[in-house]
């Protein structure tokens, strides 16, 4: 009977952790997402120097936001934290 309730504990840990890392995953999508619209918006060209600096600013910002995010799920993954 222990190890049941074991496994069951286990199991529901694990559902928490696929819930949780779904939301991040959705998350990302959203950031990869405007990443795609600001790289877009600087292959249509018409931006001057200064415009494509601030646009690849944002595109590393967000870059950096989307494995900051994957990392963290990761690390509670393997860490064996679900919120």
């Amino acid at each position: 009977m222990y190890e049941k309730e074991e496994l069951k504990q286990e199991l529901e840990q694990e559902l928490q952790w696929v819930q949780y890392r779904m939301k991040i995953l959705d998350t990302i999508e959203k950031k990869l997402m405007q990443m795609r619209q600001i790289a877009e918006q600087a292959k249509a060209g018409n931006q001057g120097t200064e415009e494509i600096e601030i646009l690849n600013a944002k595109l590393s910002n967000l870059a950096a936001q989307v494995r900051a995010l994957d990392a963290e799920s990761r690390k509670i993954e393997n860490e064996g934290i679900v919120e």
